[in-house]
């Protein structure tokens, strides 16, 4: 089993920072919604729209307003998350994994998890800390963007879809999920496809940009391996990489 060690307290994502970022982010630091909080989550926003000051405050206008929809705090840290739905492992990444690129990779796996089992607001809470202690990822990551791997084995429409979210956006005039949740999308690969994954793409397309299901690969595990070295990749997916998210997810720091 592989050992990973994480410290709570270091966060890589202020590592190696270039001049014109360090620039950009004392400039967002002036935006009235950006006070008191911290660099290294200022960050987060401004490599998701890639150092663009306007889409970057767009952005943490509306991740904040989700969080105070829902009472739900930022950053999230792990002992907020209830830890029964995180080890459903439907959605997570690994941090310190990388695609040959350098981007991140994380995994969903729908069928794991049917979301109306938990309250909206504890669902929220899992996904958005998802996204925050990525914080802890060096900033070369951010700068390559997100590889997301999602098996739809077993999926069901009825059973892992969660129309909350999107009742949630079209409640509060919020058409892209872009525009509110941290993280860039290099490419998404598809396992695993049922006959009715063309109709939820074209779902997808009422709540997502084209540019971004343009990225989408239906492949076969051993594709992923084109881009993905398998030592990266867990071996639940096809890789070679021996660990489960449960194993990392209990060595995780409780302010994590």
């Amino acid at each position: 089993m592989v050992a990973i060690e994480l410290n709570q307290d270091e966060f890589k994502i202020l590592e190696d920072l270039t001049n014109d970022e360090l620039l950009i982010l004392n400039k967002f630091k002036e935006f009235p919604i950006c006070k008191d909080i911290k660099d290294q989550y200022l960050l987060l926003f401004l490599f998701s729209k890639k150092f663009d000051l306007e889409k970057a405050h767009t952005l943490i206008k509306n991740n904040l307003f989700l969080r105070e929809k829902l009472e739900i705090s930022f950053p999230v840290v792990k002992h907020q998350v209830n830890g029964e739905l995180a080890k459903k492992s439907s959605s997570f990444n690994i941090i310190g994994c990388r695609t040959n690129n350098g981007s991140s990779i994380s995994y969903l796996y729908p069928s794991k998890l049917k979301p109306k089992d938990y309250t909206f607001k504890e669902y929220m809470t899992f996904l958005l800390w998802s996204q925050d202690q990525s914080a802890h990822d060096h900033s070369s990551v951010h700068r390559a963007g997100m590889t997301i791997i999602e098996d739809l084995h077993k999926i069901s429409m009825f059973k892992h879809f969660d129309s909350r979210l999107q009742d949630f956006l079209k409640k509060n005039k919020l058409n892209d999920m872009q525009d509110i949740f941290i993280g860039r999308i290099k490419k998404i690969y598809i396992l695993n496809p049922p006959w009715l994954l063309k109709p939820l793409l074209s779902l997808a397309r009422t709540f997502m940009k084209n540019k971004l299901i343009s990225r989408v690969e239906i492949c076969k595990n051993d594709q992923i391996f084109k881009t993905v070295d398998p030592s990266q990749v867990l071996f639940e997916y096809g890789g070679t990489l021996n660990l489960t998210y449960i194993d990392y997810f209990n060595t995780l720091p409780q302010n994590f």
